[in-house]
């Protein structure tokens, strides 16, 4: 019998079908951060070069843009990469916003990718082991 994971969206859950398989943890481990707290990013995969962070995101909250900079400079030091899967990467960051998901990511120096290219992401985590 095998045990059935805790996603914390449906959204997570789609896309574990497809990571995990390929070779993906799901919420592995906690990453500090200059900000209080801790990080437990969605998805990691472990790399020859060091982990990738996948965080699976419908939507920014409220901050969230504020602790995903903190989060990728605490990565500095550490060989590890945070990279978004986007549900939607042309929705707005917040309501009345110009800049769209995606184009914040590429803003931030963030590799994103969509839930109907994860390939290319697999690819591409495949390459660099």
């Amino acid at each position: 019998m095998t045990s059935k994971r805790a996603y914390r969206s449906g959204f997570e859950e789609a896309l574990g079908d497809t990571l995990v398989p390929a070779g993906a943890l799901y919420e592995p481990y906690k990453v500090p951060y200059w900000m209080p707290g801790n990080y437990t990013p969605d998805f990691v995969f472990k790399g020859a070069f060091g982990d990738i962070l996948v965080e699976a995101k419908g939507y920014f909250r409220p901050g969230e843009q504020k602790k995903y900079k903190a989060i990728r400079d605490s990565l500095v030091d550490e060989f590890c990469e945070l990279v978004f899967i986007l549900q939607y990467p042309n929705k707005k960051v917040r309501k009345g916003a110009k800049l769209t998901m995606s184009q914040w990511c590429e803003k931030e120096g963030l590799r994103w990718f969509h839930k109907d290219n994860l390939s290319e992401l697999i690819e591409d985590i495949a390459n660099d082991s």
